[in-house]
């Protein structure tokens, strides 16, 4: 990734529309968090985002094929890198600690850990 920095920060509605963008995926999970919540809610969705990724790394989401979510799942991780370099403070704080911390806790931590850009290491306990 390089790093270009954007006029003006990203914010928590761009970054989960270049998510989706990355993920078609994702896209569902954004329609069906609207239809259940209403509104965007940056931390949950971002909860959604994290179990998606999971499923990449530890196994295969089901109706995918594993070498169908390999591209998807770096350039979602791509987004997150990016969100870190380019978000506003609301956008940094919600990958932060919905996707990276998060993660920490996760049964496929390990796996993802190394697969993480240099930002997003950089956000976890263990940097």
């Amino acid at each position: 990734m390089t790093e270009v920095r954007r006029e003006r920060p990203m914010n928590n509605r761009e970054l989960v529309d270049l998510l989706c963008a990355d993920s078609s995926t994702l896209r569902e999970a954004r329609r069906r968090h609207l239809e259940k919540f209403g509104a965007l809610i940056p931390h949950v969705f971002m909860g959604e985002v994290l179990e998606y990724v999971g499923t990449c790394v530890y196994g295969v989401p089901p109706g995918a094929q594993a070498w169908a979510t390999q591209p998807e799942l770096a350039a979602i991780l791509d987004t997150l890198e990016r969100g870190m370099l380019d978000g506003d403070r609301e956008a940094r704080n919600v990958i932060a600690l919905s996707f990276v911390r998060d993660a920490e806790s996760e049964h496929f931590s390990a796996a993802l850990r190394p697969l993480l850009g240099r930002l997003l290491r950089a956000q976890s306990s263990g940097a």
